[in-house]
């Protein structure tokens, strides 16, 4: 369909279309059967090649089809709205969404078709592997080749199907779920490593501003999702270390390095993700790091003066959690809130409140791990999988409640770990079957 450039146009100004007949309410509220609408239709004729792939997807979830398309048609709409500035967010300051905009220009004014084709393509994985979309969608699109009727260049095509595969990298890092130290995995892959050998562009920027923008689009396309101020701080930091990282490139032991670095210097940040300190840090005038620093440290204090044993936090990372840096968990925040308190639920902490000593319990079993399996000299990526764990809206109290830690402990011991070659990194099953019985 689209190709030459003035097939392009049409697809632009039809979405154009499309989507200025659509407001938000329709988006989170299209009805239980959305690819039924005549909207849905209307986006099937711009996107003819993902016919095939929706009905596969319609035919094993339809609950996770309806899902992901009420995602795809919001995060659409913001995208206009946020173009032309028409979008308001009470949650963001007026100079925080300009800032966002002016991301989002700079992109469109450099190709128009990146973040449509971004916003299209990026969840079709789902129907495959809710768990590892990212890369299923990545795989739709190489093995299918749906992106050859695009006006782009074979490395335009390159760099959005790795935004694509890596699109959550940068979120979670900033939630805790991943560590700077998974960068591994994108300089362990050769296509990617491809880009960055490109000499006409520097693509390793381009990749994380891409990566950046498109992280805030992913979020609005949610209507539970709530972000602040203080996100674009911290994302910007991010996106910094990352290109730090990237520009080391093709020096690999300074990266490991770097990389390391900065993961170790996260750890406690990454720990009270598990707190949502990402979500609400600086909200409130008590809710600053260094609080949710102390309800951490706090939560395994009780453990040491059992033992009558002088605590120190520092000494305790050293210790019991120097091997966590390596570890990438895979949608791993509503289970580790389910440590924390029990509950998985968007909320601020309390002045006095008061968390499980099952969270750093449960890091300090997976640092562990790796020395118990022989592996701690070894500077490699461990991408940890919660298999047979409840989705977050289907969590049972009867699930929680079985959350004991010698359980976990046992979960974790019997994981299987399978080393993939071609990636050079591992992956850590823990079955939770047991538990959902």
């Amino acid at each position: 369909m689209f190709e030459d450039l003035d097939g392009c146009d049409s697809m632009l100004n039809e979405l154009i279309e499309l989507f200025g007949k659509i407001d938000v309410v329709w988006c989170d509220n299209p009805g239980k059967e959305i690819h039924k609408s005549e909207n849905y239709e209307k986006l099937m004729r711009i996107f003819p090649n993902l016919q095939e792939i929706h009905q596969e997807g319609i035919k094993k979830n339809q609950f996770e089809f309806n899902r992901t398309m009420r995602h795809i048609f919001r995060s659409f709409k913001v995208y206009y709205l946020l173009k032309h500035g028409n979008f308001n967010y009470e949650l963001l300051s007026r100079d925080s969404l300009q800032q966002i905009r002016i991301k989002l220009v700079k992109f469109s004014t450099l190709n128009e078709y990146y973040i449509p084709i971004l916003l299209m393509y990026h969840d079709i994985g789902r129907f495959v592997d809710r768990t590892t979309h990212a890369i299923q969608s990545s795989n739709f699109i190489k093995h299918r080749v749906l992106f050859e009727e695009f006006d782009l260049s074979p490395k335009e095509r390159l760099l959005l199907r790795k935004v694509i595969e890596y699109h959550l990298f940068l979120a979670t890092i900033y939630t805790g779920e991943s560590t700077f130290f998974g960068i591994l995995s994108l300089l362990n892959d050769s296509e990617f490593t491809e880009l960055l050998a490109f000499q006409d562009c520097n693509y390793a920027e381009l990749f994380v501003d891409l990566l950046e923008l498109f992280t805030y689009l992913d979020i609005f396309g949610y209507p539970y999702s709530r972000i602040f101020d203080h996100y674009l701080i911290y994302y910007g930091e991010i996106n910094h270390k990352l290109k730090n990282l990237l520009s080391l490139w093709p020096n690999i032991d300074e990266i490991v390095s770097l990389a390391k670095q900065y993961a170790i210097e996260w750890t406690d940040w990454r720990l009270a993700g598990a707190l949502r300190i990402f979500q609400f840090v600086k909200t409130k005038p008590y809710l600053t790091e260094e609080f949710y620093f102390n309800v951490l440290k706090e939560s395994i204090r009780p453990e040491y003066e059992k033992q009558d044993t002088p605590f120190q936090w520092g000494s305790t990372k050293t210790e019991y959690l120097s091997n966590i840096y390596k570890f990438q968990l895979k949608y791993a925040l509503p289970f580790l809130m389910l440590l924390a308190f029990g509950q998985f639920k968007r909320f601020r902490l309390k002045e006095n409140q008061k968390l499980s000593s099952k969270l750093i319990k449960f890091w300090i079993l997976l640092s562990s791990e790796v020395k118990k399996r022989g592996l701690k000299d070894e500077e490699a990526v461990w991408n940890v999988y919660f298999e047979k764990v409840p989705f977050w809206s289907e969590i049972t109290k009867s699930f929680v409640d079985k959350l004991e830690i010698n359980k976990i402990q046992s979960i974790i011991h019997d994981a299987k770990l399978v080393f993939d070659n071609k990636k050079k990194e591992y992956n850590f099953y823990l079955d939770f079957g047991q538990l959902s019985d």
